[in-house]
């Protein structure tokens, strides 16, 4: 018999443990890459950019040195625009 294309389940105990404790330690390195938010805001940094090239540039190198801190501020506005719709959805019921 044949399992090609299948999702594997497993519900022992110790599978779920594993995933979780992996999980945990992802969650973990990921956090521990985020920068400080006072150098990602800090307004003396500001400056206008030469050029498009310069801005592009600019650009890529913010998103890639701020990776996991805009992660986070993209999970935070997802997360909060869920409770303001389930909030939402509440009252008009």
């Amino acid at each position: 018999m044949t399992t090609y294309g299948t999702i594997p389940t497993s519900s022992s105990p110790s599978s779920n443990l594993e995933f979780l404790s992996r999980a945990k330690q992802r969650i973990k390195e990921g956090l521990g890459t985020r920068r400080l938010w006072k150098l990602m805001f800090n307004l003396h940094s500001f400056g206008l950019p030469s050029g498009f090239s310069d801005a592009l540039s600019r650009v890529r190198t913010n998103m890639a040195y701020f990776q996991m801190n805009y992660a986070i501020v993209v999970l935070l506005v997802l997360f909060l625009s869920l409770l303001w719709h389930q909030h939402k959805k509440s009252i008009e019921f």
